[in-house]
């Protein structure tokens, strides 16, 4: 039998901190409903840069954060479970460029390191992909609250020793997504790059709710990660996945590529097996994608409709043969 399809959504009108209202909770959940979907994981439900940080305003954002966690379960107690993601860092996913061409004409994200760092942020920065920009004072601010990993970690315990155990209260997942690229970058702390990182991150607070949103194209990028082993060792701790691949052809360059490319570095058949190998029966989809046809010249770069709908066909094939052979 098809499960029925389900949607990943968020409410992009609150910004990380404030509490997600009831009301417009449940005219998300009739929308879905209309169109005959299912909820799937919140994607996301942002941490404040206080939160992270131990700023001044950490309590009272924790206090709205959890608030959204109850109108969450208050507008879906049908669900037996929700999945919150949410991520650890200081600036989000970045690229140095949008449109990398490929050899067929398809444009992909791509990222140069050394690219990144030789950037002017004097006048400072603005993320296309996002359409989010800081000012130099607001950069310069951030510079200065994120501190070093050892001391972010502790911030990380604070906020999860307050929403853990609503989250178990609720049967509500919090989802974390690694560092995307998966290493510090203007000296800003990547907190969630690799498997000590992750192992750190269950030290804080052991429980099934304390857990990932495992995206193998963020993992996959750093080399020494080999995400098959990944999958294998935490499989019991993803709540879901972002299935994707990318190219490395550098020290810290690398390119999205096609999910289907057999020269990326990990193949995505690979990846089903160990998912399915490892007990993982969870919810998955494609994450970032070729623009085809140039369609996102008018929308958000990285996230290409036709694309993105092909590789989860694929992906879907692929889970079927493996687990329902012939």
């Amino acid at each position: 039998m098809t499960p029925q399809p389900r949607v990943v959504t968020h409410l992009d009108q609150y910004a990380p901190g404030e509490t997600w209202e009831l009301d417009a909770i449940q005219a998300l959940r009739t929308n879905i409903d209309a169109h005959g979907l299912r909820i799937g994981p919140f994607e996301s439900v942002f941490w404040s840069d206080d939160m992270k940080t131990g700023g001044p305003k950490r309590d009272q954002h924790i206090t709205a954060t959890i608030e959204t966690l109850r109108n969450l379960r208050l507008a879906f107690p049908d669900e037996p479970q929700l999945i919150v993601t949410y991520n650890l860092m200081a600036l989000d996913w970045s690229r140095t460029n949008l449109a990398w061409e490929h050899p067929n004409g398809a444009r992909g994200l791509a990222f140069d390191h050394s690219k990144w760092e030789a950037m002017d942020v004097s006048r400072g920065l603005y993320l296309p992909g996002w359409g989010k920009g800081y000012s130099q004072s607001e950069f310069n601010r951030l510079t200065e609250i994120y501190g070093d990993k050892p001391a972010m970690w502790q911030h990380i315990r604070y906020v999860l020793a307050a929403l853990v155990p609503v989250c178990e209260e609720l049967n509500i997942r919090l989802a974390a997504h690694p560092n995307d690229p998966p290493w510090t970058t203007f000296g800003l702390p990547a907190m969630l790059c690799n498997s000590a990182d992750i192992q750190t991150l269950f030290s804080l607070y052991p429980s099934e709710a304390n857990a990932l949103c495992f995206c193998t194209g963020s993992y996959g990028a750093l080399p020494e990660n080999n995400i098959l082993e990944m999958i294998a060792q935490f499989a019991t701790n993803i709540a879901w996945c972002h299935l994707r691949v990318t190219k490395t052809t550098g020290d810290r360059v690398f390119h999205e590529a096609d999910h289907a490319d057999p020269a990326a570095d990990w193949d995505p058949l690979d990846i089903m097996k160990a998912l399915i190998k490892a007990g993982f029966d969870g919810i998955f989809r494609s994450d970032h994608g070729l623009d085809i046809l140039h369609e996102t010249d008018m929308g958000m770069r990285g996230y290409p409709a036709i694309d993105r709908y092909a590789a989860n066909k694929m992906l879907w094939a692929y889970h079927r043969a493996l687990t329902n052979p012939l």
